[in-house]
């Protein structure tokens, strides 16, 4: 019968139908070009297995405990990609495909029981032929691009339609919104069924309902905190301003944040980490960068923009294989959007916050952009205040116990990659095992991750560390802050703080990157909040264990499952500080594998106002020459004059001292009495080997007599009893207490110097 109703049916060759293209040089050809010949390779492939994928469907289960009816998603995808090609070649055997497609698509549901429009209260029309958001939007946009081309009679066209009416009113029954991909999924379809069927009487409520989803999405900031989402979220609320003719909204700030947002999250795996729900290089998600970051760098003219794109496209995984549809789709965007007078420009910022410290809340450290430099992305983004009504709504509608709002981990202050030589060092954890989250949350609970893991209660010796800490993985709500970040004369450093007011305790995390010598020394500072009994786990994980001791592991990834890595490099993982801890490692099931947890951790009693403190060296090396012990016995700990309130790490390398300090309490040196400055020398001055400064971080270097230091929030710093700098006395008037005036010193936010033959 779809046969009678598509008109126009005339099969072509293969040559005639995708001409005379043979494999092509990707460094010979115009991006434009490049993008069509991957639409077209996914077009072919998809169409020789369509076949296949509906007898695959009809012979699995048909329904899903998410939105009932689940109708396959490859076919409208395919649809999209057959009707794009139409439209940029005008032929004829494209548009035939396509509307086979859409015709036999509502079909599908004769597959399902007698009966089954009656098993859910949605389905009071009808059981809608779309039954999936994601894909919507692809299948009426595929019908747009073809019900003119004379391949569809007026009774396929009334069918289609019908279908597309009765899949948008369905919509209504549970119209989700907010500002993240759920939403805009839905206003997008919404917007194109009342394009594709202006006249339908539906029509006016479905393009309202979706100007009234869209709102949140066009002008305010994302609650969601996943790679896997973003893509999907940009995208398709970039297709839906374009459909409705909002062209302010690619000048809106907001719009231009998140370009240069995601852009300086680009690691050496050639697109955005993984952080949140998301997987490795997640596919189709990664790909609906390239479009987007193609219509920023045409709107803005921008070359970085512009080599984002390329890269993402160029450097994905399994390069030279053929794409899926849902990828062609993605690249059909590109294609339209591609300004080939821009010429891509590799970006070079260095180590950075990205963006900032209220919305993005991420830092990376690198030493540059090629597949081969070192990269490390700390994450210490929490739910924030934004978005109120949004999360507010969303944990109040849907089963998001185990989630930060929305599609995020318990990963504040996690490290979630590190990278070098194309090495993966350290990773994330993976999107979700099950519904909702899998066993023990996993993988967004917080001992899935790179991070610091804190529960009341002290851990029985007879219990593994993963047996104490597992739990259902529901979500608890902690706030997180940058305390610093900067790029001094020889390292990189940003510390970052969890307070965490359920539990009682506030955990900085330290960063330092020495950048010379291309390693990272990670210190753990924790507060006690409140007097009660803690076991602290500091967790790192990797999916081999090359080598072992009492205070340090070296840890290898090889790959995650559908991705290999580099085997160049591993990473000695080693803990200086081991005052009353104890170290292991244990087999956990994370990322679709089994890994190891490599941990350091304390039990212990602690009164409020008590500090704890862990130190983690982070150290790549490689595998052809790990010399773990040398490493160990060049990096040590500095027996502070305050323990536990502030930390010192000495590095010896060729005759040099490289020495880094940082406080653990960074109200050490303030004066109980109200006056201003409050700041006192004596109250906070630590003592690090042969360094004495009140500053918040030190680096400081000695080779003979030179010394190179950075300080950070300081008044002085001392080397051998010779001061390097100091403040300078001040007269403070205007004294809380009514008292007089008083000399007093404040701080300087940084201070560095060289200073040769001392």
């Amino acid at each position: 019968m779809a046969k009678r109703q598509i008109a126009g049916l005339r099969l072509v060759g293969f040559l005639t139908l995708f001409g005379m293209v043979g494999p092509m040089s990707h460094t010979s050809l115009a991006q434009k070009t490049l993008y069509l010949e991957k639409i077209r390779e996914s077009a072919e492939k998809g169409w020789k297995e369509y076949p296949g994928w509906i007898e695959q469907w009809k012979k699995s289960a048909k329904t899903s405990v998410l939105w009932g009816y689940d109708a396959p998603g490859a076919p409208p995808y395919l649809a999209a990609v057959l009707g794009f090609l139409y439209e940029e070649t005008r032929n004829r055997e494209y548009a035939r495909r396509a509307a086979e497609i859409l015709l036999n698509y509502g079909r599908l549901r004769s597959e399902l029981p007698k009966g089954y429009e009656n098993t859910r209260a949605e389905y009071k029309e009808g059981v809608p032929a779309i039954s999936n958001f994601f894909f919507m939007a692809p299948y009426i946009r595929a019908y747009l691009r073809v019900k003119d081309a004379g391949v569809l009679n007026p009774e396929a066209r009334r069918i289609v339609e019908r279908d597309v009416a009765g899949s948008a009113d369905f919509i209504f029954h549970f119209p989700e919104w907010g500002a993240h991909n759920r939403a805009i999924l839905r206003a997008e379809a919404l917007l194109y069924a009342a394009l594709a069927i202006p006249d339908h009487p539906n029509a006016g409520k479905w393009r309202k309902m979706a100007n009234v989803i869209a709102r949140d999405n066009l002008h305010s900031w994302e609650i969601e905190d996943a790679t896997g989402y973003h893509g999907v979220w940009l995208l398709s609320l970039y297709s839906y301003a374009e459909a409705s003719g909002n062209t302010e909204f690619f000048d809106s700030p907001i719009t231009h944040y998140y370009l240069d947002y995601y852009l300086r999250l680009i690691g050496p795996q050639g697109t955005i980490p993984e952080f949140g729900d998301s997987r490795w290089n997640s596919g189709w998600e990664s790909l609906r960068f390239v479009p987007v970051f193609e219509r920023g760098a045409a709107v803005r003219k921008d070359p970085e923009l512009k080599w984002a794109a390329k890269t993402i496209f160029e450097r994905r995984p399994r390069s030279s294989a053929i794409l899926s549809v849902s990828e062609g789709y993605s690249l059909s965007e590109a294609y339209r959007w591609c300004d080939e007078t821009i010429q891509p420009r590799q970006p070079q910022s260095l180590s950075q916050e990205v963006l900032d410290d209220v919305v993005g809340k991420k830092i990376v450290f690198r030493n540059g952009w090629t597949e081969g430099s070192t990269y490390m992305l700390l994450n210490y983004r929490d739910e924030g205040d934004g978005g109120y009504q949004s999360r507010e709504f969303l944990r109040r509608t849907i089963s998001v116990e185990e989630e930060k709002m929305h599609h995020g981990h318990s990963d504040e202050n996690s490290i979630a990659l590190l990278m070098k030589n194309g090495s993966v060092l350290l990773h994330d954890g993976d999107y979700r095992s099950d519904l909702p989250s899998g066993p023990y949350g996993a993988w967004r609970q917080d001992y899935f991750h790179n991070r610091l893991v804190t529960r009341l209660n002290k851990r029985d010796p007879r219990q593994t560390v993963l047996e104490f800490v597992r739990n259902s993985g529901a979500y608890r709500t902690v706030r997180t802050q940058k305390v610093d970040f900067l790029s001094l004369q020889d390292v990189d450093m940003s510390r970052t703080r969890l307070i965490d007011e359920v539990l009682g305790y506030q955990w900085d995390r330290a960063v330092t990157y020495l950048r010379g010598q291309d390693f990272f020394v990670v210190v753990d500072g924790i507060k006690i909040l409140r007097s009660d009994y803690f076991t602290f786990v500091n967790f790192w994980h990797g999916q081999q264990i090359l080598e072992k001791g009492d205070d340090y592991v070296v840890l290898a990834t090889d790959s995650v499952p559908g991705f290999h890595f580099s085997q160049d490099q591993a990473l000695i993982v080693y803990f200086p500080e081991t005052y009353g801890k104890s170290a292991g490692s244990e087999q956990i099931n994370r990322s679709r594998q089994t890994e190891w947890a490599v941990y350091q951790t304390q039990s212990s009693h602690y009164k409020a106002g008590d500090t704890e403190v862990f130190v983690t060296v982070l150290y790549p090396v490689s595998r052809r020459s790990i010399d773990a012990k040398k490493i160990r016995s060049s990096i040590n700990v500095v027996r502070s004059s305050k323990p536990y309130r502030a930390v010192g790490v000495e590095i010896r390398e060729d005759g040099t001292v490289t020495t880094l300090g940082v406080k653990i309490d960074l109200e050490m040196d303030l004066a109980r009495e109200n006056i201003r400055p409050r700041y006192l020398y004596d109250l906070g001055r630590v003592q690090y080997g042969e360094f004495e400064t009140d500053a918040d971080f030190l680096c400081a270097t000695a080779s003979g007599k030179s010394v190179k230091y950075s300080a950070s929030n300081v008044l002085r710093v001392i080397h051998k009893g010779k001061t390097l700098m100091e403040a300078l006395p001040n007269t403070h008037g205007l004294q809380l207490d009514g008292t007089s005036e008083r000399i007093g010193f404040a701080k300087w936010r940084l201070w560095e110097d060289d200073i040769l033959d001392q």
